[in-house]
């Protein structure tokens, strides 16, 4: 479990453990970014299904959805997991999204607050671009190329440039 705030984590499937130990966090609500879950966690928390493909943007209108979701659970001072298969793209983005509409700050300062939590994340390009478009805080190829040249743990092999350039032209 990888806290953001004490009251939002984020996840990758592997790491949800046993029941016992799911519940010893006190979550109240988990957003699942991928494929299918654990039926024993509908029965210990509200879980909302929110699956799309890594590497793909975010479909706008489950983004909206799953935000709008998340808002309810947030507004109600519940202790929020949003998790996806990895722990380090597609719950990442929603959790920036998250942070982003309910802070004052900017979408990089989300973006910051979120990557220095959780050291190993890596967005994938084109769902935080579209994160970043459905917010309303659209964002240039250098402030894409500086988010990345920022992560703490860089992958063997970071996102190239032509990628990063066409994540930012498709969300325009």
């Amino acid at each position: 479990m990888n806290y953001i705030r004490e009251n939002l984590a984020v996840c990758g499937y592997h790491e949800i453990g046993s029941r016992e130990r799911f519940q010893s966090h006190g979550f109240h609500a988990q957003l699942q970014c991928a494929g299918s879950f654990d039926a024993w966690l509908a029965d210990v928390v509200e879980v909302k299904a929110a699956p799309f493909d890594d590497g793909m943007p975010i479909p706008q209108p489950l983004f909206r959805d799953a935000q709008a979701w998340l808002d309810a659970h947030w507004d109600k001072g519940h202790k929020i997991l949003i998790s996806c298969a990895a722990g380090k793209s597609r719950s990442i983005t929603m959790a920036i999204a998250l942070l982003y509409r309910k802070s004052k700050g900017s979408f990089r300062d989300a973006v910051r607050e979120v990557l220095s939590r959780i050291p190993d994340a890596y967005p994938h390009p084109h769902v935080l671009m579209s994160a970043s478009k459905y917010c309303a805080a659209p964002l240039s190829s250098a402030e894409l190329r500086g988010i990345y040249s920022e992560v703490k743990v860089q992958p063997p092999y970071p996102w190239a440039d032509e990628l990063l350039q066409e994540a930012v032209a498709q969300s325009q």
